[in-house]
């Protein structure tokens, strides 16, 4: 099958970008074709298969795509998407909308957007954004059952063209806990970890604020890992990143606290994510996170907060707690109780790989999506073209 896939792409740091590398390398292994349309700062040197075509600092990026794509003669385009990642200045959607109702005139192939920003409430901008995608798409896909429930009561309508697919996994990744501690200099210690881009939503001011309190119960054994970084030119993130700094500086237990700053490719960010005994997501706000995902892959039980995908993961996967947004004490005893009790921590790991293999292992996530693409594929074939839309689509862009 010949894929056209839309996404932000490594070297770019982003958790989209590290998502679609493991999903395609999947996807390659049962003999896909799959070409990659990126950003410009996607894209090794002398990779192939792969066209750095999105420009979307300059408008009319969505013609350039458009006839990339062309040549491709694909079966099926994907589109990876979050807000802002197709946005020129002053345009919102209209470049990327221009694309899907092209395509969608044209009827040569099915087109599939994953959403990777979906709430259980979404504002007006959001609903409105989701329910003309929709009608431009073939498919929507989200990654869990929660967002394809209270889709239909923000849009407004029933929606026939929205399915699940999980965030997938890796199944026995080669790198090991003990490896990974020996390389950060963290051998013998039970580690404590946060990580991913500084934003403050992401609450990791809440396990500092407590971190004096949690060593005091726990000894000196214990190391906290905060690893990440600001993007550049990102004011709040910035900031944030300063208000992190600070209280590690005043932490009277700031040696046993490990800043691992920077923007990690896939293989580092696996190295530093393996260290943990486990991870904590202290979120005010999200929909998923693919931290779940690698953390499971790795065996790293979790603390999070019950928002969400977040609560829906553990739920199922019984790898972590689950703790209330903003609630201090709360997430307190919970990092104190599973690193005081090595048999629960354990415990919660052989769950996390049991998970990975028989729920969301990437083969599994591969497959639905192959069955997902034939299915549009065919139900594709059967449709006519409308004469007069095409005739209008030929008009204003031949």
């Amino acid at each position: 099958m010949r894929i056209a896939w839309l996404s932000s792409w490594p070297p770019r740091h982003c958790g989209i970008a590290t998502y679609s590398t493991e999903l395609v390398q999947e996807l390659r292994k049962n003999r896909n074709q799959v070409r990659i349309l990126c950003h410009p700062d996607g894209g090794a040197p002398g990779e192939n298969n792969v066209y750095p075509v999105l420009d979307t600092t300059k408008p009319g990026w969505d013609e350039a795509a458009y006839q990339t794509v062309r040549t491709l003669t694909p079966d099926v385009v994907h589109i990876q998407h979050d807000y802002g990642l197709y946005q020129t200045a002053g345009d919102h959607a209209a470049s990327l909308f221009r694309l899907l109702f092209r395509w969608q005139v044209e009827k040569k192939f099915p087109v599939v957007v994953t959403y990777h920003s979906v709430y259980t409430r979404l504002n007006r901008m959001m609903a409105l954004y989701i329910d003309v995608m929709q009608r431009l798409l073939d498919a929507g896909i989200v990654h869990e059952t929660y967002q394809w429930i209270h889709l239909p009561a923000n849009i407004g309508r029933t929606l026939n063209n929205i399915y699940v697919i999980p965030h997938g996994a890796k199944v026995n990744p080669k790198v090991t806990r003990k490896e990974s501690k020996q390389e950060l200099e963290l051998a013998g210690k039970k580690v404590v970890g946060m990580i991913g881009w500084f934003t403050e939503t992401k609450g990791f001011h809440r396990v500092l604020e407590r971190w004096d309190r949690i060593c005091e119960r726990l000894g000196s054994e214990i190391v906290l890992v905060l690893a990440g970084e600001a993007r550049l030119g990102d004011p709040a993130q910035l900031d944030y990143k300063k208000k992190l700094l600070d209280l590690v500086d005043k932490s009277r237990f700031k040696d046993q606290i490990k800043l691992v700053l920077g923007s990690f490719q896939p293989d580092e960010y696996e190295k530093v994510l393996a260290s943990f005994d486990v991870l904590i997501m202290p979120y005010s706000f999200a929909s998923q996170s693919g931290n779940l995902a690698h953390s499971f892959s790795l065996g790293v039980p979790v603390v999070v907060s019950a928002l969400e995908g977040l609560k829906a993961e553990i739920e199922e996967s019984g790898a972590g707690i689950g703790v209330a947004p903003n609630d201090g004490e709360e997430l307190e005893r919970a990092i104190v109780s599973i690193m005081k009790d090595d048999s629960l921590r354990e415990r919660l790991s052989r769950r996390a790989r049991e998970y990975v293999k028989h729920k969301i292992n990437w083969s599994i996530t591969v497959d639905k999506h192959l069955r997902l693409y034939r299915k549009l594929i065919a139900e594709k074939k059967r449709q006519p073209v409308d004469p007069f839309l095409r005739v209008v689509l030929e008009a204003g862009h031949e």
